[in-house]
């Protein structure tokens, strides 16, 4: 029984690289993209990557992965004042974490910037992202 974290690790190993891509960098902005009145889709750009992360309305679970830094266009909303990230702009990432359901859907996203406990959830509800604010 004691096995089944070494194989998670290792399958969970390649999504995991994306929150590894992110070390050292410090968060600089937040957008959002709307669908139809909904986050679709939490762009967080950092020093030299930007981390996107985007609700899949087929199941309702969360993708994230990284990319080159991207220029902020017409469609996207700035959110870097909003409440749940206001105290976390400007630090660096610290850790990330994914959330399975008891059905076994990654349904969200948990970070951390300028230390260990998560500050910030990014969870699939209803086909939208939502942002929660820890702590």
């Amino acid at each position: 029984m004691a096995n089944w974290r070494l194989e998670a690790a290792r399958a969970l190993n390649e999504v995991l690289g994306s929150f590894h891509r992110l070390d050292g960098q410090t968060l600089r902005a937040v957008w959002r993209i709307d669908d139809h009145g909904n986050y679709a889709r939490v762009i967080l750009d950092f020093d030299k990557t930007s981390f996107v992360v985007e609700a899949c309305p087929d199941d309702d679970t969360v993708e994230f992965w990284t990319e080159e830094t991207i220029v902020a266009a017409e469609d996207r909303t700035d959110a870097s004042k909003a409440t749940t990230w206001t105290g976390v702009i400007g630090k660096p990432f610290g850790w990330g974490w994914i959330t399975i359901n008891q059905q076994g859907y990654c349904d969200g996203i948990l970070l951390s910037f300028g230390g260990i406990s998560p500050q910030v959830m990014l969870q699939v509800v209803a086909s939208s992202l939502k942002e929660t604010k820890l702590g």
